[in-house]
């Protein structure tokens, strides 16, 4: 029983790459759509590197409080 349904797993799989390979030969994407893709793509990429890069130099550099005031795993002050 186990080997019938690996051999029919094979044969669906062998079926899915036939299935896809006609596609995208039927189907072809275009040159034009690959360059619209990259270029949102990019500029999304960019947008996204510009808002961390303003967001690292947003923050406070991180101070070195030597057991005193505020810090980690301490209760704030009020």
């Amino acid at each position: 029983m186990p080997r019938e349904q690996k051999n029919a797993e094979a044969a669906l799989q062998k079926l899915g790459q036939r299935v896809r390979a006609g596609w995208a030969k039927k189907h072809p994407i275009s040159e034009r759509s690959i360059a619209t893709v990259r270029t949102t793509v990019r500029e999304q990429w960019e947008i996204e590197q510009k808002a961390k890069r303003e967001r690292m130099l947003s923050q406070k550099p991180p101070t070195k409080n030597k057991g005193k005031g505020k810090g980690r795993g301490q209760e704030p002050e009020i």
